[in-house]
C-alpha cells in the first residue's frame, strides 16, 4: 500500500559546509562526493513524483513535526539517520547512503543503485520491516523525551577531564573514574561502544550493552562493571559525582546536563523502531 505523504530528509554535503560556504582551496576532493549526494537526492525526488506520491523535501536540522508522514526517508549516512529517527514514533523509515564510498551508513538499507527496487517492494507490502530497539531515559525519575537508537556516552563536558560517577547493574555498585561510560543498543554495537572493545550484536537483539572507555584502575580496585550486557527488566543507573557532566544522545547535537547528584536509570524503550530493509 502506497503511503499518503512522505517526507524526505537530507544532509549537506562537506563540500557543501566546509567550501561551498567557506571556500575552502582543497574543495576539489570533495566535489565528486557532493554531486552524488545531491543526484541521489534528487533522484529519489523524482521517484516519488513518477509514482504520483505526495512528499516534502527537508534538511535534516530543521525542526518540524513528522508525524503527518506515514514514511520517512533519509538522504546522508548514519548522521542523517539517527537525527531523523529521534523524531519518528510509529512511522517507518528508510536510510539511503547517499555515498556508500565516503559515508558511514550502517543503519541505511539502500543506496543510489538499490533504493527504487526497495521502494516499490515497500509500496506493494512486500518488503521486510525489522524493530530495531531503542534505550529510554529517565533522568531524576523523570522520563526523558527522547528514545535512543545508537547509543549514549556519558562523560565530563571537558573531554580532558575525568568523568566520575557510580555505576549499578542488579545487586552491584562500584565507584568508576573513566573517559567515560558508552551505553547501546544492538544496532548501535558496531559503532563507538565496539571501537571501545565492546561486542556486535545482531540488529534484532534485544540485549542493551554497556562499556566505560580507558576506566582507571588505580589504588587497588577491583571492579567488575567494566562492561557487559542488561535487557529489560533489568536497567543500568548512573548516579553522577560530576559537577559538569553530559549526556550525548545519538551523536553530538543533543546533550543533557548530568550534574553532581543527578542520577540515570538506563532501560529498554517500548518504542521501537521500524526500519525499511
Amino acid at each position: 500500500m502506497k503511503p499518503k505523504k512522505v517526507l524526505i530528509v537530507y544532509k549537506k554535503s562537506t563540500y557543501e559546509i566546509y567550501f561551498l560556504e567557506h571556500r575552502h582551496p582543497l574543495f576539489r576532493e570533495f566535489r565528486a562526493s557532493h554531486e552524488l549526494h545531491h543526484k541521489t537526492l534528487l533522484a529519489v525526488q523524482l521517484f516519488l513524483k513518477e509514482k504520483g506520491i505526495q512528499h516534502r523535501v527537508v534538511y535534516r536540522a530543521k525542526k518540524m513535526n513528522y508525524a503527518p508522514y506515514n514514511l520517512v526517508i533519509t538522504v546522508g549516512g548514519d548522521g542523517t539517520f539517527l537525527e531523523a529517527a529521534r523524531r519518528i514514533a510509529k512511522q517507518k523509515i528508510l536510510g539511503i547512503n547517499s555515498d556508500p564510498k565516503n559515508s558511514v551508513g550502517s543503519f541505511c538499507t539502500a543506496n543510489p543503485k538499490t533504493f527504487k527496487a526497495i521502494l516499490n517492494r515497500f509500496f506493494e507490502g512486500r518488503a521486510k520491516v525489522i524493530r530495531l530497539n531503542r534505550l529510554k531515559l529517565i533522568l531524576n525519575g523523570r522520563a526523558l523525551g527522547v528514545n535512543v537508537l545508537n547509543d549514549i556516552l556519558i562523560c565530563h563536558r571537558n573531554p580532558a577531564a575525568m568523568s566520575r560517577y557510580w555505576i549499578k547493574l542488579r545487586t552491584v555498585r562500584e565507584e568508576h573514574r573513566s573517559s567515560g561510560l558508552w551505553v547501546s543498543t544492538a544496532g548501535g554495537s558496531t559503532g563507538a561502544i565496539k571501537s571501545a572493545g565492546g561486542k556486535k550484536l545482531p540488529w534484532d537483539s534485544a540485549k542493551l550493552q554497556y562499556r566505560p572507555r580507558e576506566l582507571y584502575r588505580g589504588h587497588g580496585a577491583d571492579h567488575r562493571l567494566t562492561g557487559g550486557f542488561f535487557s529489560s527488566p533489568a536497567f543500568l543507573e548512573i548516579s553522577s559525582l560530576m559537577r559538569e557532566g553530559v549526556i550525548y544522545t545519538d551523536g553530538p547535537h543533543v546533550k543533557i546536563p548530568f550534574r553532581l547528584g543527578d542520577t540515570l536509570q538506563i532501560l529498554n524503550s517500548p518504542s521501537s523502531l521500524n526500519v525499511v530493509h
